[in-house]
């Protein structure tokens, strides 16, 4: 795992990289989702409902090529390259990884898929590209399990085509780190967890077990198992990260599903405004100063625990806030 990494994670930066590397002049890490189309209705994700608001998009090349251009000279931590979508739905998704790697936009360039489509010409593509990483969540290792969570059948077939993708990036000598994960929560008993280990450990070159938390609080009934914590403290990600959905409206964070902590267009404004604009700093003070209701997906999230208190350290940084 990356040194700039929380241990076991691939979204939480260390509280030691954000001291030593935030900056006003560009995000660290930032999220450009090809599409919030998906091929999976996952029971735990709330992009069905938003869909409904506000409608499916696909990102155009020329847009996303826009915004690489913009973080080249800007080099982030990690790209990734979803949000909440299926971003192996966008047939030009080689070609955005292709362009990124030219660019050096990035030390780390991250997919998280559903691996569906892991085995097709878009799949291979982004492997034959130079992606630096795919994280692929199965979520289960039986057929009943993955039937129940994921809404879609075919575990079996997605696990051949798994092996055949890692064959693939093996037979043409490929860097690209193919990670699998499953999801421990309630409904997943740890037994199918160390068999999900147990199939994978000598197959794929991570495996991943991670908690699941409750996207704002969209899912009702979910139980959290992320980490939590009885002390309310800002979250660190509103200085280091942004999340450009597909339809080019910037997002505070990737947890920002539902679209209620817009803080740009990355249509009409560059990323820099963007990151030191009246609404992120606002964001940030409110951050500091506990006020939870600002925006409406910080207040019921649990993802902010997992980065740490750094409350001390944020608030020296003047620059970031109103």
């Amino acid at each position: 795992m990356n040194e700039d990494y929380v241990e076991g994670t691939l979204t939480c930066l260390s509280p030691e990289t954000i001291r030593r590397k935030i900056t006003t002049e560009f995000p660290l890490v930032l999220n450009i989702e090809p599409t919030n189309d998906c091929n999976a209705y996952c029971f735990y994700c709330p992009r069905r409902t938003m869909i409904k608001s506000q409608g499916v998009h696909y990102m155009s090349f020329e847009n996303y090529k826009n915004i690489i251009d913009q973080v080249a000279g800007n080099q982030l931590i990690m790209l990734n390259l979803h949000k909440d979508g299926e971003s192996l739905l966008h047939e030009q998704l080689p070609e955005m990884v292709e362009y990124a790697e030219k660019k050096e936009a990035s030390q780390t360039i991250h997919l998280n898929t559903n691996g569906i489509l892991i085995n097709t010409a878009v799949g291979r593509g982004i492997v034959e590209r130079g992606i630096d990483d795919i994280t692929i969540s199965i979520d289960a290792a039986k057929e009943e399990t993955y039937r129940r969570i994921k809404k879609v059948k075919g575990l079996a077939e997605l696990e051949a085509n798994i092996k055949r993708v890692i064959d693939f990036k093996n037979k043409i000598n490929s860097h690209t780190i193919i990670r699998v994960k499953i999801n421990e929560f309630e409904g997943v008993e740890k037994e199918e967890v160390e068999l999900f280990k147990e199939k994978w450990e000598l197959v794929a070159d991570e495996v991943q077990v991670s908690g699941i938390h409750n996207w704002s609080g969209a899912i009702e009934g979910l139980k959290i198992t992320d980490e939590q914590s009885d002390e309310r403290y800002p979250c660190a990600q509103p200085w280091y990260q942004l999340a450009i959905n597909s339809n080019m409206k910037v997002s505070l964070c990737n947890v920002d599903w539902d679209y209620s902590g817009i803080v740009g267009d990355a249509a009409n404004e560059s990323i820099k405004s963007i990151w030191n604009g009246t609404p992120m700093k606002k964001i940030r003070n409110a951050h500091l100063k506990e006020i939870w209701n600002r925006p409406k997906n910080c207040e019921k999230c649990v993802f902010w625990v997992s980065f740490g208190n750094i409350r001390d350290y944020l608030q020296t940084r003047k620059e970031f806030i109103c």
